[in-house]
């Protein structure tokens, strides 16, 4: 079994417990911030530690957690996936915005965009889309200019490489 189908399991479960009121996401957050950090990772996959020292070191370095999420950090040490509190956590917040009708899109440009330019896409790929959009941003001056949205499982290459490389083709043929 893979571990996403695995997390995914998790992250349902506290889906259903934010759903029915019991706050999660901040606890959530703080303990998969932990886990990510390499020394407390390496901590996490030394066996001669015992579940509870482990569920304990998260705890304390996340600054006390919920008893929801407190509970899920000593199940999941018991069973040494603790290393998967991330992936967890990225799964229930993509649920979170699935169930608010908010998809996130990530849109790559060679220079940084002003505030004014990503409301102004993230409002054009929300009427294009129905949906709420939240714009992560990236740059890469490789793509000379234009942008390269990734929405969900589409992508939409406007860049001036992409471009460039279709004339050249186009050239050449």
């Amino acid at each position: 079994m893979s571990t996403t189908s695995i997390s995914r399991r998790y992250a349902r479960a506290l889906f259903e417990l934010q759903a029915e009121g019991v706050a999660i996401s901040a606890a959530l957050n703080s303990a998969a911030d932990v886990v990510a950090v390499p020394e407390v990772a390496a901590v996490l996959d030394q066996p001669k530690y015992p579940a509870t020292v482990k569920a304990g070191i998260i705890d304390k370095a996340a600054g006390g957690l919920s008893k929801e999420v407190s509970r899920l950090v000593a199940m999941l040490c018991e069973r040494g996936k603790a290393g998967l509190l991330p992936e967890i956590r990225d799964l229930f917040e993509e649920m979170v915005r699935q169930a608010s009708s908010e998809i996130e899109a990530e849109v790559v440009s060679a220079t940084a965009l002003s505030k004014a330019t990503q409301d102004k896409i993230a409002a054009q790929l929300s009427k294009t889309t129905g949906r709420t959009v939240v714009i992560k941003t990236s740059q890469d001056k490789s793509i000379l200019g234009g942008l390269v949205v990734r929405l969900g499982d589409r992508q939409i290459d406007n860049s001036l490489r992409t471009r460039l490389e279709g004339l050249k083709r186009a050239m050449v043929s």
